[in-house]
């Protein structure tokens, strides 16, 4: 981001300000998507970091620089912007000199200088599709279904803007929400943004937030992705738990653990852990797939591999077992004939296993967490990890299914295995190392 941003003052008229004139000073990421020209981003985060409003203010922005630009506000329902956006649009965005009329009958707001900001809801979509635009923006885009949004990006086509965009804004949403998967695959920019960003948050607000429980204090308070059914691993917390990523040392001890899948994604996770200091244990790379057979997997994993030196390969017990088919090698003799070795079986016992990933996990005031996943190394472990959900017929497990629908659990499973592993005396790990793969 430039550094004139630091800067940065929205003055709503094309005149100096006057004395007590209104000005509009975005910090922090609020203040990012000012400068910010991917085709998708998202302002996340608790609630009452004034992600809204930026958004707007940069619309109203937007369609004052650019004559006869063309520009949307949109939510799931019509009734939802009057109640919320428009309200905030026409009573602290566009101040005097700079209000603009609102015509009803074409529901937009008409600027002197040809530019117009369409107002409409996904309920009733004519209006929005019928045209073409330089910004939409989605408030609460949660709410929002991925095919709405998609086609919402095929009318960003006006061409007055030297590029176009879609904007949207939301507090987090579970894990496996559609939006929190198309940010981790880089389609659209994540810009999280914090209540330090919003300079009106007043100290009463942020009590009323405190005093919220469960998963709605950790959407509503902490910005974080958790799902509303029961979380299984309530001590995650990005904050603590994800580390800024950094070259692993050629001498420390590496490790790596295979979830298989065909159909299903395939995992692997890579893990490092200093040898003279053996309290933290580092996530610093993921393969994350669905297609691949058990030689295409093994061959991704060697070749991620490289040159490091992998002390271990830890796989999901079910590859080592005989295949049905005549004369067909176990997956487990596959990826050692493609130089997935030495490799071992995991430790399959569930609830043991869960208790492992959880004391990596835990934190207190005077010591962090063991477990640090790199940022951005990791996704699918950063992201399906906090949307594990508890067995409603065994507390001690997490569900394996959400409503007859298995659930995402692969890189869970990953670090599950590697933990185990790691928690082993090393004279149980030598015995391993002698362990004997089926052909």
């Amino acid at each position: 981001m430039p550094s004139k941003a630091a800067s940065l003052t929205v003055i709503r008229s094309d005149a100096k300000p006057k004395e007590g004139e209104a000005v509009y000073k975005p910090l922090g990421n609020n203040l990012a998507v000012f400068y910010s020209r991917e085709p998708e981003v998202l302002l996340e985060g608790p609630a009452g970091t004034g992600k809204s409003r930026a958004a707007l203010e940069l619309l109203h922005l937007r369609a004052l620089k650019y004559p006869r630009s063309r520009h949307a506000i949109v939510r799931q329902t019509r009734e939802s912007l009057t109640q919320s956006a428009l309200v905030t649009y026409e009573q602290e965005v566009m101040v005097p000199p700079q209000c603009i009329p609102f015509h009803h009958e074409s529901q937009e707001y008409r600027y002197p200088n040809g530019s117009r900001v369409i107002v409409g809801g996904l309920d009733k979509v004519s209006r929005i599709f019928s045209s073409q635009y330089d910004t939409i923006y989605v408030q609460e885009a949660t709410e929002a279904l991925l095919d709405d949004i998609e086609a919402l990006t095929t009318r960003l086509r006006n061409g007055v803007l030297p590029y176009q965009q879609l904007v949207m804004d939301c507090n987090p949403d579970g894990p496996d929400h559609w939006l929190n998967k198309r940010c981790a695959t880089g389609v659209t920019r994540r810009l999280e943004t914090r209540h330090e960003d919003n300079p009106t948050v007043t100290p009463e607000y942020l009590a009323r937030l405190d005093a919220l429980t469960g998963w709605r204090y950790k959407r509503l308070r902490l910005g974080q992705w958790v799902s509303a059914e029961g979380q299984y691993f309530a001590e995650w917390d990005p904050d603590l738990h994800i580390c800024e990523p950094f070259d692993v040392p050629v001498n420390w001890t590496r490790w790596v653990s295979i979830d298989y899948g065909y159909a299903d994604p395939f995992c692997a996770l890579w893990f490092a852990r200093n040898p003279s200091d053996k309290y933290h244990i580092y996530v610093y790379r993921e393969a994350y797939s669905t297609g691949l057979r058990d030689e295409e997997q093994a061959k991704s994993i060697v070749k991620a591999s490289g040159t490091e030196r992998i002390a271990w390969y830890i796989g999901d017990p079910s590859i080592f077992n005989k295949r049905s088919e005549q004369n067909k090698p176990s997956i487990a003799a596959v990826y050692r004939q493609q130089g997935v070795r030495p490799l071992a079986p995991g430790v399959n016992e569930r609830i043991a296993g869960w208790q492992t990933v959880r004391r990596a996990l835990a934190y207190n005031d005077q010591r962090k967490p063991r477990l640090q996943v790199m940022r951005g190394r990791a996704p699918n472990l950063v992201r399906t990890l906090p949307s594990m959900v508890c067995d409603p017929l065994d507390s001690e497990d997490l569900a394996d299914k959400l409503k007859s629908v298995k659930t995402e659990d692969h890189a869970v499973d990953c670090a599950r295995y590697a933990l185990m592993l790691e928690a082993m005396p090393p004279k149980q790990q030598a015995k391993l190392r002698d362990f004997e793969v089926v052909a």
